[in-house]
């Protein structure tokens, strides 16, 4: 049997690889921790739980949960995404943080109906600055 302790959910965007495996390597997962890579992260979900794009990233959730009996399910978004339009979709860098975090609090929530045994973080990697826990 295969076992992992989370799965993170990230953009594909390649400027997030390095910081990514940092990420992973500081919090002592790397090698334990199944990785979902899909543009916007989840935008998807946030966008319409229902349909067919977040029912590709829940079924990913449920595999890694019963294949790899993962406890932790890391959400991280990202600033400057082109999926959420960059930059110039927003007025201010307040604002689109403020938009990220909304989203990714609501996925939680909806990842939590369907899966309320597993534990849900946030995580916002601001481009060309840090990673901030959301």
């Amino acid at each position: 049997m295969h076992t992992c302790n989370a799965l993170i959910i990230h953009c594909m965007d390649f400027r997030l690889m390095d910081p990514i495996f940092q990420y992973l390597k500081e919090r002592g997962l790397t090698g334990t921790c199944d990785q979902v890579s899909i543009a916007g992260a989840i935008k998807a979900i946030a966008e319409n739980p229902q349909g067919p794009e977040a029912q590709v990233l829940f079924k990913q959730i449920q595999l890694s949960k019963e294949l790899h009996h993962i406890e932790t399910v890391i959400l991280m978004n990202h600033t400057d995404c082109g999926a959420y339009g960059g930059r110039k979709a927003y007025t201010t860098l307040a604002e689109e943080r403020e938009k990220h975090i909304a989203d990714m609090r609501a996925v939680r929530e909806y990842i939590l109906t369907r899966f309320s045994d597993l534990s849900i973080e946030t995580v916002l990697a601001d481009i060309g600055v840090h990673f901030i826990t959301a």
